[in-house]
């Protein structure tokens, strides 16, 4: 019993410098992904208006177009705040309630998303001393909470793992595992034939009849999301299932053509950073050191203004389009990101496992 009381504090041992390696990481990665314009809104009857529920539920009241545009250039502000390392804590917080806010009116209207689980991490994250090292404004070390490096990986990996659990119990419920029907393919089948996603190897799945195939399918799905359940016990099952969670990811990409792009923020918080070659851990560890020296701290604050008002007058967001016009520029199809991305990961994933191994035997 004492263990499983010690384990949010124990179970993870993260460096500062990787903690604050993620900070930038992911403030990068929200950048990149963009914030959506959810201006729209104001110019919607509310008759039309049916929010899930949520605090809306007991709001009559459709903001006007600017609180929504407002808040964007907020969620920028803090996202670029968080980057450069100024009370990041705040920020996050200031960001995350802004993106429940205006996407809770954005879900009142249509479709609702299901990627708040892979922005979560920006707020907690924020309770980490990943301000305490490669930051324009750093964490004084007086403050620093020790037990704060491991509980906030913990909490994500908890979360996660109850996410995936409900997401395989709901198919269970759903008669996922009945021999007589194949819901992967009834699925996959609606995803071609009515929506008309129909690229990437969506033409092979659909030559596949094999109702033993499908069924397969079907059984490894539930049992790989139901198998987290008890993953966040153990950060090395966790780390595995992680592996097997992008290779799914992948999997679903090339069969159904849905892009899993916002779980990588989340994958990257969980890398063994210590199975790396030390010397690209002290590669890495001097250029940051470079870029965050403060005595470009007022650079960096010139910086944050110019890119908000690139983003106020011509609407760009500057990580985002030259991320999205190197992609471009090496395109095969408008799923090659995805695909780059995630193959890369699972090249990565496959590295570190081998690495880890290595070093058991070596042990």
């Amino acid at each position: 019993m004492n263990k499983l009381k010690e384990l949010p504090f124990t179970s993870y041992r993260p460096s500062y410098e990787f903690l604050a390696f993620y900070r930038i990481f992911f403030s990068l990665f929200l950048l990149w992904m963009g914030i959506a314009d959810n201006s729209w809104i104001d110019a919607i009857p509310k008759s039309a208006m049916h929010p899930p529920i949520s605090m809306l539920s007991f709001i009559d009241f459709i903001p006007s177009e600017m609180f929504f545009v407002v808040c964007r250039y907020l969620m920028y502000l803090g996202l670029l705040l968080i980057l450069i390392g100024y009370r990041p804590r705040i920020f996050a917080i200031l960001y995350i309630v802004l993106y429940v806010v205006t996407n809770n009116y954005a879900y009142s209207f249509g479709k609702i998303n299901h990627d708040f689980i892979y922005t979560l991490p920006i707020l907690v994250m924020a309770f980490s001393p990943w301000n305490r090292t490669y930051s324009f404004f750093p964490e004084p070390p007086e403050k620093t909470d020790e037990l704060a490096k491991s509980w906030p990986m913990f909490l994500m990996s908890l979360v996660f793992s109850f996410g995936m659990f409900t997401a395989g119990f709901s198919k269970i419920l759903g008669g996922w595992l009945s021999m007589d029907t194949q819901y992967t393919q009834i699925f996959f089948n609606q995803y071609r034939y009515i929506i008309g996603w129909t690229d990437l190897l969506s033409g092979v799945y659909d030559g596949i009849r094999s109702k033993v195939f499908w069924e397969i399918l079907d059984y490894t799905t539930v049992i790989f999301e139901t198998l987290f359940l008890v993953a966040f016990l153990s950060p090395k099952f966790f780390r595995v299932m992680l592996v097997a969670a992008i290779f799914f990811h992948i999997n679903v990409l090339l069969m159904l053509n849905i892009s899993f792009m916002f779980s990588i923020g989340l994958y990257t918080l969980f890398i063994p950073a210590y199975l790396l070659p030390a010397s690209f851990r002290n590669k890495v560890k001097n250029v940051f050191t470079g870029i965050f020296n403060q005595k470009y701290r007022a650079i960096a604050v010139v910086v944050v203004a110019v890119y908000l008002l690139v983003i106020a007058f011509f609407n760009i967001n500057t990580v985002e389009f030259l991320l999205n016009k190197f992609f471009y520029s090496i395109s095969f199809g408008k799923y090659s990101a995805s695909l780059i991305i995630m193959g890369g990961y699972m090249l990565l994933a496959f590295y570190l496992f081998i690495r880890s191994q290595k070093k058991v035997n070596l042990e």
